[in-house]
């Protein structure tokens, strides 16, 4: 079923997501949580542009808000390519294979859709961590009413990365192109210990707020 999830109502993913359809699946999960990270975000910038007390933040504030924004589209966007990668692989594998050519042609297109499987993912963790960064700042300058939901955003956005980084994994373990997997592979684990620790600075800042 081929439709815009941006237009979608909750209740219709979740149903659709619970089926035994394969799409939409992890992938798409992991973007449209990195984009309820991303509107997090949005909401606390929000409650503090505009108040007295943070006028001196005032515009980084609003460059924070600015960057979540677009990457709350990015993601939402992000949704609908992880099923179009998935949809693309599968119309791969039904390829003929029935002369040598046939199954040469089959065999370097399902690759290049693996390839791409990969890809998509991966920029997907990326963005999420983009949205990740951006709690650093807002335990210290943003409305402090509203810094339990830095934390959740982090949370949120940091379970993003590594879920999205899953799907570059198992799409991997496909790939016969051993440098292509080695520089994946390597870039990945850069990227979930940058997350982690990025996540534990943010949940530091937040509880120095809560409990001070």
């Amino acid at each position: 079923m081929q439709h815009n999830y941006g237009e979608t109502t909750i209740d219709r993913f979740l149903t659709e997501l619970s089926s035994d359809a394969p799409t939409p699946g992890g992938g798409s999960v992991a973007a449209l949580s990195g984009a309820m990270a991303a509107s997090l975000v949005s909401m606390v910038c929000n409650l503090t542009i505009g108040k007295e007390k943070f006028a001196e933040y005032e515009q980084e504030i609003k460059d924070i808000l600015e960057e979540a924004l677009k990457l709350r589209e990015r993601l939402l966007s992000a949704v609908e390519e992880d099923i179009q990668a998935y949809n693309s692989l599968v119309t791969c594998y039904r390829l003929p294979k029935a002369t040598p050519q046939e199954k040469e042609e089959r065999r370097k297109r399902i690759q290049a859709a693996l390839k791409n499987a990969t890809d998509v993912p991966y920029r997907t963790a990326e963005a999420c961590y983009r949205v990740l960064e951006l709690n650093r700042r807002l335990p210290q300058i943003g409305n402090p009413n509203a810094v339990s939901d830095v934390a959740v955003s982090a949370h949120l956005a940091e379970a993003a990365v590594q879920s999205a980084l899953y799907n570059v994994d198992i799409n991997c373990s496909y790939i016969k192109d051993d440098t292509y997997v080695q520089n994946y592979q390597k870039r990945r684990v850069a990227l979930s210990q940058q997350a982690e620790t990025t996540k534990e600075t943010v949940l530091a800042a937040v509880q120095a707020v809560l409990y001070a």
